[in-house]
């Protein structure tokens, strides 16, 4: 179950007796025990029915005699085990033993960042449990984990606020929840946040490189490709030094691309480009995105926009916006590329 099948199973109000937190990505996962403690917690008897217990700081014996009690004054109780891989193996034996006939006045959730399934205590309470997996976003879902949020506060980001946020505060969700409070704060009564908005209230905080900017140029996302180029720019990055190492990865991007055709293998293709292979797939996606001909566009644009840098009075910004406009759109000049991937 991901996170935004757990938050509509919640709303279902058929509640399971044990759910098993899994992942890294501590924002989401404070999130859903915080839905579930409203759901099933009564805020007049939390002190009673609410435990939370760590892994290495309480015993399996503590917890059964915990989540074997009644609740108090309320027809349910939550416990909470924070980190339970911690728990020595006896202790998870009990817990898997627990589960095979749970208290059904009580719902526990097991909260661990990473359990090891071949271990036979972890792979019952998994079976016996409601299983949430927690990764961290990538990169293109966390525009609509932003939507998602300001929705559920009858708020709503243009597309141009929503990328620029992203790119001046990266991926960290908790990160990106303290500027939009920020933000809404500001708002004046508005119901829509827009680029303005974010640029008034959120600084940067995120460092790109060009590496950043090649993926989004490689992904042919105009938009983000812009954004990160003008907070590069911003922080003092040279416009040279910025076409140098587009042109660097195109010429990386057409050695992919004709190594593909000729079906060459990963260490093939490591060798001809010092690629790292971890990032193999990547570029034969993004390789993938241009065709041969737009190529010679490109090399085009490129030796166009590094001779205005180096020649022209023209304005360093708009120079490489228009190259990424270009690139991107494919509106360039053709040049010869033999000699480039020789």
């Amino acid at each position: 179950m991901t996170y935004s099948e757990f938050k509509s199973h919640l709303e279902k109000k058929q509640l399971s007796s044990s759910y098993l937190f899994v992942g890294s990505e501590d924002f989401l996962i404070d999130d859903c025990l915080k839905r579930i403690i409203d759901q099933v917690v009564d805020p007049d008897t939390k002190d009673f029915n609410l435990d939370v217990f760590y892994g290495n700081e309480i015993d399996a014996g503590k917890i059964l005699d915990t989540v074997n009690a009644y609740p108090m004054l309320s027809d349910s109780r939550l416990v909470v085990v924070k980190d339970f891989q911690k728990l020595p193996a006896s202790g998870l034996d009990l817990l898997a033993k627990y589960l095979e006939k749970p208290v059904s006045s009580t719902k526990l959730v097991l909260t661990s960042p990473k359990i090891d399934l071949r271990n036979k205590a972890f792979s019952k309470i998994k079976s016996q449990s409601v299983y949430i997996e927690f990764k961290p976003l990538y990169d293109n879902e966390v525009p609509t984990w932003i939507q998602s949020y300001l929705k559920e506060k009858n708020l709503q980001i243009s597309h141009e606020a929503g990328i620029l946020i992203q790119a001046r505060v990266g991926n960290n969700l908790h990160a990106l929840v303290n500027e939009l409070d920020k933000i809404i704060l500001n708002l004046a009564g508005e119901r829509k946040i827009e680029e303005a908005d974010v640029q008034k209230v959120v600084g940067i905080s995120r460092n790109f490189s060009v590496f950043n900017l090649n993926d989004a140029i490689g992904n042919r996302d105009l938009n983000k490709s812009l954004t990160i180029l003008n907070l590069m720019l911003e922080s003092g990055e040279s416009p040279t030094g910025i076409v140098a190492m587009i042109t660097r990865h195109f010429v990386n991007l057409l050695k992919v691309k004709g190594a593909m055709t000729l079906k060459k293998s990963q260490n093939e293709i490591t060798g001809l480009t010092g690629i790292p292979p971890f990032f193999i797939r990547k570029s034969k996606e993004m390789a993938s995105n241009y065709s041969t001909p737009q190529f010679q566009h490109i090399f085009g644009s490129l030796l166009q926009a590094d001779l205005i840098l180096k020649t022209s009075q023209q304005s360093r910004k708009i120079a490489l916006q228009t190259l990424l406009i270009k690139i991107i759109n494919d509106v360039g000049t053709d040049i010869n590329i033999k000699s480039l991937i020789s």
